[in-house]
């Protein structure tokens, strides 16, 4: 992972024209395969679970027992307790996935000191007790964990880390890491940049609360307009997802997932606003701005390498083009 370099932005994957590249491998055809994955409601979820039906693949969503079912009947559902490792391990022999994709997790990046324990819990048990059920389990099963580029690599020396979010993520890379060198687990964490994209149900994130304030007619409420990000739309994040949850059991034991270039938030901004055909005046408000924010990228050459060739397809302007078309339906079908 490159980090701390902040590079100008771009609507491209990559820097070389596209007609320099070479094509990336389709996906396999993955009937047969059974995936299993927790988190499966949530923005990512949604994404992977689109991409894994078009490939025919079988879906177990693993869930709370709190939570709702999810409204697609064609993926079957199972209950899991995150909390204890037995628990997990018994659901794990029970159905004895493939593949298992975990983007459950603590995603809020609240600074407060009461946070800590939450993202612990949730982020680092919760993985910890997945990964040792498999191990114990269903060890031919291939387990991605889905990790953040906030957590950079803490494989190379000390972190900047700018929360308690960012913290469980570098500690659940550096614990699942070390459980694949001391005991062969077959675990891939995956280094996810800034997602984002249509059908997010966290209307709270900055892209589609950007689009619908402006769809309104407000000025978007914005923490640091100047925070460089590695941008990803989600569905190239759920096929590399999938694509990772595909590789047989080999090094590396992380990988990044991002375009490689570091786009601002002002520059997704004024993008939106273009696409919206709008100019109202960006809205920056004291309480979301956090500082020891870091700019990270990923490292394209040594992601599409480890991928078998694959890159992003989706460039930021298609992405952002189609969250705008995603969130005017949304906004649409609510009146």
């Amino acid at each position: 992972m490159r980090h701390d370099r902040p590079m100008p932005s771009t609507p491209h994957a990559s820097s070389a024209p596209a007609s320099q590249l070479p094509p990336v491998p389709p996906l396999p055809d993955l009937k047969g395969h059974r995936f299993a994955l927790t988190g499966a409601a949530g923005f990512l979820g949604r994404h992977v679970i689109r991409l894994l039906h078009r490939q025919g693949a079988r879906i177990i969503a693993l869930r709370r027992a709190e939570s709702r079912p999810l409204p697609d009947a064609t993926v079957q559902e199972a209950i899991i307790d995150l909390n204890d490792e037995a628990a997990c391990a018994q659901t794990l022999h029970d159905l004895r996935p493939d593949h298992v994709i975990h983007l459950a997790g603590y995603a809020n990046t609240d600074r407060s000191v009461a946070s800590i324990v939450q993202a612990l819990q949730v982020n680092l048990v919760g993985s910890i007790n997945l990964v040792l059920g498999a191990m114990d389990r269903v060890p031919d099963c291939r387990v991605v964990v889905a990790g953040s580029m906030e957590a950079a690599n803490p494989w190379q020396g000390p972190l900047a880390l700018g929360s308690p979010y960012g913290m469980s993520k570098a500690m659940v890379e550096v614990l699942t890491g070390s459980l694949n060198r001391l005991y062969g687990t077959n675990v891939l964490n995956m280094r996810i940049g800034m997602a984002y994209g249509e059908d997010d149900p966290n209307h709270r994130r900055l892209v589609p609360s950007v689009i619908l304030s402006l769809l309104q007619g407000h000025a978007p409420a914005i923490g640091n307009p100047g925070r460089l990000c590695d941008w990803i739309h989600a569905e190239d994040v759920a096929e590399a997802l999938i694509r990772g949850a595909l590789l047989p059991r080999a090094e590396p034991a992380s990988i990044d997932v991002g375009n490689g270039r570091l786009g601002s938030i002002a520059d997704v901004v004024a993008i939106i606003q273009r696409l919206l055909g709008t100019e109202l005046p960006l809205q920056p408000v004291e309480r979301l701005q956090r500082s020891n924010e870091q700019a990270r990228c990923a490292d394209l050459p040594a992601m599409t390498a480890a991928l078998g060739g694959w890159r992003p397809r989706i460039s930021l302007e298609e992405g952002l083009a189609r969250a705008v078309a995603g969130y005017r339906q949304e906004l649409a079908e609510a009146r």
